[in-house]
């Protein structure tokens, strides 16, 4: 006698997608989590058919060769670089021939030798290509409109941001805006010293180069400008540490772009054919709770243009 029903087959389990990624940054940032959304919104669910394994360096730079290397033991089908190029390279030397997206932050990577082209990678890199300069620029020009009285200014930058300290440079001499330079060198970089120097200095406000080292850091050496009563122009990356003012791209957009990336592999897309792009969202931050703690009145030409105000 046949049975009444065909003998159950065993189901194949779903497939688990694993992602690595690596930043210099610290934990659970605004941009960090917009990826972590993204990710969801595409249907990797962590638990169920996905595995996003993040490591952060929190300034252990003496750590990366170690932890890229950890990552890479582990097998992902793609691995994400942040930022800095020395955790690109750390990748490209730990991962062999994994798909790699990267948000390539302040250096080329054509110049660095790490993609054929923007156009066509040609190798296992692609992603998001970001320099600062330009919007540093710009930086200038709202420190000038938002504190008209401000013709002294500290700028912080480190090796990282020479570049940018030169094009900013230019800026201010335009606006009639004495810059004064404190390079920070030595990690840990001592940022109440050179912020202690440029109140002796008479500095009237501090505009802060995109350096991944001061993000890290932004907490600190924020609050220590607070103390001195200095505002602090910089990127979008340090609005919720209490920047009076920031402008910049917008990086929650581009970690979701880099998952979106990541989809896309995941999916067959190869790297070496998908073209690398530039940032599409601009944000100009205003930091209300800053501006009242400080006793400064925002412009009015600058909050109706703001993206987002923090009150």
């Amino acid at each position: 006698m046949l049975d009444a029903f065909p003998p159950a087959r065993a189901q194949s389990p779903a497939r688990v997608y694993r992602v690595a990624s690596l930043t210099a940054g610290a934990r659970r940032t605004p941009q960090f989590i917009a990826m972590e959304r993204r990710f969801r919104e595409l249907g990797y669910i962590e638990g169920k058919n996905f595995v996003l394994d993040a490591q952060y360096l929190d300034g252990q730079w003496d750590k990366l060769p170690q932890i890229a290397a950890e990552l890479a033991r582990a097998r992902p089908d793609v691995a994400m670089a942040f930022g800095s190029e020395s955790v690109l390279r750390a990748f490209r030397q730990a991962m062999g021939a994994t798909p790699i997206v990267m948000i390539a932050v302040n250096f080329d990577p054509v110049e660095k030798n790490f993609i054929a082209s923007f156009a066509r990678p040609g190798g296992n890199i692609t992603g998001v290509f970001f320099h600062q300069v330009e919007a540093g620029g710009k930086r200038v020009e709202l420190l000038w409109e938002t504190l008209p009285k401000a013709t002294r200014v500290a700028a912080l930058f480190d090796a990282s941001t020479r570049d940018e300290y030169q094009a900013v440079g230019q800026v201010a001499t335009k606006l009639g805006i004495a810059l004064l330079p404190y390079e920070l060198r030595g990690v840990p970089y001592d940022f109440e010293t050179a912020l202690g120097a440029a109140a002796t200095a008479k500095a009237q406000a501090v505009l802060a180069l995109s350096s991944g080292a001061f993000f890290v850091a932004r907490e600190k050496w924020i609050g220590a400008a607070r103390k001195l009563r200095l505002p602090v122009v910089a990127n979008p990356n340090y609005a919720e540490a209490g920047a009076l003012v920031s402008f910049g791209a917008s990086f929650p957009h581009m970690y979701a772009r880099a998952a979106e990336y990541a989809d896309r592999i995941m999916k067959g897309a190869k790297p070496a054919e998908m073209p690398v792009e530039q940032p599409s969202q601009y944000e100009l931050i205003v930091n209300l709770k800053t501006a009242k703690a400080l006793g400064i009145t925002i412009p009015h030409g600058v909050l109706v243009r703001a993206t987002r105000i923090i009150e």
